[in-house]
């Protein structure tokens, strides 16, 4: 018999097991938060599977939710916090790869776990610790090998997101698949047409934002998945290709920030700014996120067209115009994520396009810019049309830029009197 310790998020579950267990009823943990347990990963979202159908939970639990009675579903509120309480079941023929046509509830929790798609997920835990293990998964846990619980042609048809979930526990858990899993996927993997955009970001997320995004991609990149998503990707081949993408991949686990490991791809990947927004958009990414992604791009595309018009003796004083003006006009988090990508690849990559002494002095630039945006100077629009005695037009804008661009690069003092006699000055010129 295997045991181990409940974790802290189980104990605070304990009562909704312990109280469908005095009525009778078989209750137990499941899934993922099983696994992660055992693995001693900390663990935040339990579920709770049971022998009791729904309207008998609720009877139990007066606070409860019907979130998903259709598949045996009901959230208990428990504290304030919410546990999914799920019956016992078998599922029916899948319909469009996706979910089944029906579910059948059934009373023997073996039934249940067979039903789950890799055998590390089908495990249960009950509220002594006691480990169920019916298909294998504590010995897969061991030797680090992902295998589905039956055939995997079957497991991976029912449906197609699956596929994708496997990558991510082969990436995200250090694990290898079996050989009838890698076949299967394979085999199947034209099926990831059917899965929605949203579903596929959804587990892109979690590779993306895990301790070792690298290795995700890279089988991600070797399953052929990204090239038979509903909507296209753009340039995925050249991203497969370690010949012609930009950099090594294994730059991406050195930065944290997810938003910036996602413009990190798509610059090794060489997604023009254009692609990128289509990739993006075929991913319905938010636009929260699209707006913080694409600037780094706009940034990349224009500091790598930028240092190749300019002359060698000019290089690092037009290079630190170049880029102030454009953290000025894109915004100093982007700019700081660029730099941050810099400072992260390695410098004789074809993505790198700052020596050291380079990266040091932009990002002292950026660091000790006076201003970054037109509201930080000191003299605004309406104060230098009224100075001048002209009417506002686009030489207001201008000459506002000129200011910014001068004040940022530590060559004009942020003080009205100043600015305005550089204004002054210019327009005599």
């Amino acid at each position: 018999m295997n045991t181990i310790e409940l974790t802290p998020a189980m104990n605070a579950g304990l009562p909704i097991i312990r109280q469908l267990e005095r009525a009778g009823y078989q209750a137990v943990f499941v899934g993922g938060a099983v696994r992660d347990a055992i693995l001693g990963i900390p663990v935040k979202d339990i579920d709770i599977a049971t022998a009791a159908k729904p309207e008998e939970v609720m009877e139990l639990f007066p606070r409860c939710i019907p979130t998903g009675l259709a598949h045996g579903t009901v959230t208990v509120m428990l504290e304030g916090t919410p546990y999914e309480v799920t019956t016992y079941r078998k599922e029916e023929q899948y319909e469009n790869y996706r979910k089944p046509s029906a579910v059948t509830y059934v009373t023997d929790l073996d039934e249940d776990l067979l039903r789950r798609d890799f055998t590390i997920n089908a495990m249960a835990l009950s509220d002594l610790g006691v480990i169920h293990d019916p298909y294998g998964g504590l010995r897969d846990l061991r030797h680090g090998v992902l295998r589905c619980v039956g055939y995997a042609d079957d497991r991976l048809m029912e449906d197609a997101l699956r596929m994708v979930r496997a990558i991510r526990f082969i990436g995200v858990y250090g694990f290898h698949p079996s050989a009838s899993v890698w076949r299967a996927l394979q085999r199947h993997r034209e099926l990831l047409r059917h899965v929605a955009m949203e579903r596929i970001l959804a587990e892109l997320d979690k590779m993306m934002a895990s301790r070792l995004p690298a290795r995700c991609l890279t089988w991600l990149l070797a399953s052929g998945l990204l090239s038979r998503t509903k909507l296209p990707l753009g340039n995925v081949d050249k991203l497969s290709d370690p010949a012609l993408r930009q950099v090594d991949l294994s730059f991406l686990d050195g930065i944290n920030d997810l938003d910036v490991r996602w413009a990190s791809v798509l610059l090794a990947g060489s997604w023009t700014l254009q692609e990128a927004e289509a990739a993006l958009e075929s991913l319905h990414m938010s636009n929260k996120k699209s707006k913080r992604i694409l600037p780094i791009i706009r940034i990349h595309e224009s500091m790598r067209a930028g240092l190749k018009e300019l002359a060698d003796r000019f290089l690092l004083e037009k290079m630190m115009e170049r880029f102030a003006g454009l953290f000025l006009h894109h915004g100093a988090t982007a700019a700081a994520d660029w730099l941050i990508i810099q400072a992260s690849i390695p410098p004789n990559s074809a993505l790198s396009i700052l020596s050291p002494s380079s990266l040091r002095a932009l990002n002292k630039l950026l660091q000790d810019a006076p201003v970054r945006s037109v509201k930080d100077l000191d003299l605004n629009g309406a104060e230098l049309a009224k100075a001048l005695g002209k009417k506002p037009g686009p030489w207001l804008k201008e000459s506002l830029d000129h200011l910014m661009l001068q004040t940022a690069l530590g060559r004009l003092d942020n003080v009205k009197p100043r600015l305005l006699a550089a204004v002054i000055a210019r327009e005599e010129d």
